[in-house]
């Protein structure tokens, strides 16, 4: 993948937003948001998994190598057919048991990420039954397999068990409970995939563990957010060629606009003065200071000094105490996507 084409693809994408360094950003550091979904969301694009030739009787194929390949065809041909969550999952368990090569594990993830993009719409829509979410509303939360006994509606306890058993967790949001991808159960795959995909399930396990946002607000600090936008960042910049970097910027790109631009209810900003919240101010000049050489760093530094401008205010109050656009600020804004992005092909061209 040249710099070139990772411009084109991100015109589809545009306007969303060695190993995984997750060092210490800051001192006292540790909807989808939620979900990603963890997670990732279903929009999210996931490259399907390639399996290797394997004619047969090829003199540049290993008996290993024909089995491997013969193994994702085999695990790609249920993840596209009609296998559902749970028993897929226990078909990835035998395919990651019986491959020889840590690639091989590699390759069959990315064909579970592809099927779970295809299915988290038809597992979200089971959801939206009455009767569902009014037995989900009287279970204990967390809803987890240990508690998921206990919930009286037989319909509603038969999904959960079934979303459980197939990869997905359950998140709340506006009064709504709906499933997510759990990518901390793949975990379970890591002694079977290279550090490059072992580190990825990382990364995504981090917001499905505990999410970033939910109700347009934050529910992580400031400075945990700081230090998950880093470590996204340290991702591509370790896997410069990765498969997956393309969902690793989606999520770095949600990180960063988390973190410069604000949540409707969680703003950098003060809701009274409008100025930079001295908090969030403090968090950005730590994270510049422990990762100078970072995108994050600099276009962090770039909002700081467009700021330092306008004595701190993000926006203008207008009539009623309507907040009116700042250009220079509006600006920032505007193109930090492409900026950003612009600035990582730069700092971490493909090799």
């Amino acid at each position: 993948m040249t710099s070139h084409s990772n411009s084109k693809k991100r015109k589809a994408i545009a306007g969303m937003a060695a190993m995984l360094a997750l060092s210490a950003v800051l001192a006292g550091c540790g909807k989808s948001g939620s979900g990603g979904e963890a997670g990732a969301s279903p929009s999210d694009s996931v490259p399907a998994a390639t399996a290797p030739a394997s004619p047969s009787g090829s003199a540049s194929q290993t008996p290993n190598e024909d089995q491997d390949a013969a193994l994702i065809k085999a695990f790609r041909d249920k993840a596209k057919g009609d296998t559902g969550a749970d028993a897929l999952n226990k078909e990835l368990d035998a395919a990651l048991a019986a491959a020889r090569q840590p690639e091989t594990g590699d390759a069959l993830l990315r064909e579970m990420f592809a099927f779970y993009e295809r299915d988290l719409p038809n597992a979200e829509k089971k959801f939206e039954a009455e009767n569902v979410q009014k037995g989900l509303m009287k279970a204990k939360w967390p809803i987890t397999a240990d508690n998921a006994a206990e919930i009286k509606d037989e319909t509603a306890k038969a999904l959960v068990d079934k979303s459980l058993a197939g990869g997905y967790k359950l998140e709340q949001a506006e009064g709504f409970i709906f499933p997510v991808v759990d990518y901390g159960k793949l975990k379970r795959a890591d002694a079977k995939v290279t550090p490059e995909m072992k580190d990825f399930v990382a990364l995504y396990a981090m917001e499905s563990d505990n999410k970033t946002a939910a109700d347009a607000g934050l529910v992580i600090e400031w400075t945990e957010l700081a230090s998950r936008t880093i470590a996204a960042e340290n991702y591509i910049k370790t896997y410069p060629t990765s498969a997956l970097r393309e969902k690793a910027e989606q999520r770095y790109m949600m990180y960063l606009n988390d973190l410069l631009i604000g949540l409707n209810n969680t703003p950098i900003f003060d809701f009274d003065t409008l100025k930079l919240d001295p908090k969030v101010k403090e968090v950005y000049t730590k994270t510049i200071q422990a990762n100078p050489d970072t995108v994050t760093a600099k276009m962090t530094q770039q909002l700081l000094d467009i700021l330092a401008k306008t004595n701190g205010t993000v926006f203008k109050k207008g009539k009623d105490g309507a907040q009116i656009d700042i250009p220079e600020v509006k600006a920032f804004r505007d193109g930090l996507e492409k900026n950003a992005l612009d600035a990582m092909d730069q700092a971490n061209p493909d090799k």
